[in-house]
């Protein structure tokens, strides 16, 4: 049997001054490592100008998108695909907070009528002014390195037979947290299925095959199954 095809979904740094090999995007070998550990290929997903030729992401079996400081036009259209093709996609810390701004935006295009590209409207609501996020204090109180993962965790309950437990086989667990902002209530069919002890949102997911966490199950092997979900 050949082995999956996992899309790994980078964070960039975008057209943030006039020097053009200053344009990057970053694979992080962390995450690279979790899915080839766990039986898989990983392959990186390829934007130029900070989007996606969606026809290419059709050689991917899944897709996990990474931590990041940025949603840019290529994470939207990933999460996009996946729920329009049923493509299984997990999404780490800001690829949560992509998921939940796509089904955001899928809410707000049925509240307005709006007919036209999904990302077109999710640019548009951001120029309005739009908050996706929310900043929250505590979360970030220890940087993750390679001897310091302890420190980072924290406890997250995950809702009784949700996917997600039913994926780790438990309702509890404790994460690793490296993030200031977090999203507020999800919109739609999006599901939020785990919390931390202050409320703040740490799991989300639809139907069975698009699944977001806001903490890191890359730093180690304790959470693999997460991966394994991908594959």
């Amino acid at each position: 049997m050949s082995k999956k095809l996992v899309g790994i979904v980078p964070s960039a740094k975008l057209f943030k001054n006039d020097d053009p090999y200053a344009d990057r995007y970053e694979f992080v070998n962390s995450y690279i490592k979790r899915i080839e550990e766990n039986g898989g290929v990983a392959l990186g997903v390829l934007a130029h100008d900070g989007r996606l030729d969606t026809e290419s992401l059709a050689v991917f079996d899944s897709f996990l998108i990474t931590g990041g400081l940025q949603i840019h036009p290529y994470h939207f259209q990933v999460v996009e695909y996946c729920w329009r093709h049923r493509k299984k996609l997990l999404g780490i810390c800001l690829g949560m907070q992509v998921i939940h701004s796509f089904f955001t935006v899928l809410e707000e295009s049925k509240k307005r009528g709006f007919d036209g590209e999904l990302l077109d409207l999710y640019i548009q609501m951001k120029r309005e002014k739009h908050m996706f996020v929310l900043p929250v204090e505590g979360h970030w109180q220890h940087n993750i390195t390679r001897n310091n993962i302890e420190p980072t965790r924290h406890e997250v309950s995950l809702l009784q037979d949700s996917h997600i437990s039913r994926i780790l086989q438990t309702e509890s667990l404790r994460g690793s947290s490296m993030h200031n902002y977090a999203i507020h209530c999800p919109q739609g069919d999006l599901k939020l299925t785990g919390t931390s002890l202050d409320g703040s949102p740490e799991a989300v997911e639809y139907d069975d095959h698009i699944l977001g966490v806001q903490f890191h199950p890359e730093v180690d092997g304790s959470l693999d199954k997460l991966f394994q979900f991908l594959l």
